[in-house]
């Protein structure tokens, strides 16, 4: 599978530093826009893959850097294996998820450092959509823009009776990490368009609004400018990936 690839990770317009990541197959982005074109292995693995810092909580930053370091170290060592890709993987996102609690509690962190995950990974001719948190990964078809993944998230009231969204799964962030994981296997056909992105987009532009700007042939920078219109309150992480 070829991929045209654009990507941006930025601080947004208030936020003083960016806890967003992202990781186009190993190669880390932070603060920064690439382009690339890539073919997807049938013996090895490639990934997209957007990591959104925990805002509020300690060293969100750290988490998300750390959370897809390990990732790529773990499916560079075959830690990650075909015959148990989901398990492997799932315990390896329980087990990153244990070590940043352990390192908040040793640190003596009110709010433990945590970090969202979503994006699509191809191991060895399959391909794998994964999420936890509020991160979305979409799938632009025909015109149309579908969500793949489902925010983990509720509403709430904070003490100021404004509402509030609260986060029900992440890693690190004192919670255990539970990934989600299910197959993308002859769902994904020449045309699509592979959107990956942060919340820093989907809070600030509806899903009618970016659908409209991919029917009208938007690039990365688009959304994100897009997003900074809207008010850029966040960090903003954007990875397009059309198949050719």
């Amino acid at each position: 599978m070829r991929l045209s690839i654009q990507a941006v990770c930025h601080k947004g317009l208030v936020r003083d530093n960016n806890e967003d990541a992202l990781s186009i197959g190993g190669f880390f982005l932070r603060d920064d826009t690439s382009e690339l074109t890539v073919t997807t292995p049938e013996e090895g693995f490639f990934y997209l893959l957007v990591s959104d810092g925990m805002g509020g909580h300690e060293r969100g930053e750290e988490a998300s850097e750390f959370t897809l370091e390990q990732i790529q170290e773990r499916l560079s060592a075959h830690e990650i294996t075909q015959e148990r890709f989901e398990d492997d993987l799932r315990d390896a996102v329980a087990d990153i998820s244990r070590t940043l609690n352990e390192r908040a509690y040793a640190d003596g962190q009110e709010r433990p450092m945590g970090c969202t995950l979503t994006g699509v990974i191809w191991h060895y001719g399959k391909t794998y959509l994964v999420n936890a948190g509020d991160s979305r990964t979409y799938r632009f078809r025909g015109g149309i823009l579908r969500q793949l993944t489902t925010d983990e998230t509720e509403r709430g009231i904070t003490g100021d009776n404004n509402a509030s969204k609260l986060l029900l799964n992440c890693i690190g962030g004192g919670c255990e990490g539970y990934l989600r994981i299910s197959s993308l296997d002859g769902k994904l056909l020449p045309g699509d368009t592979l959107l990956v992105s942060s919340d820093g987009l989907s809070d600030m532009v509806s899903d009618e609004a970016i659908e409209e700007a991919l029917a009208n042939g938007a690039t990365a920078e688009d959304l994100f400018n897009m997003a900074c219109e809207g008010g850029g309150v966040d960090n903003i992480s954007i990875i397009l990936a059309t198949i050719n």
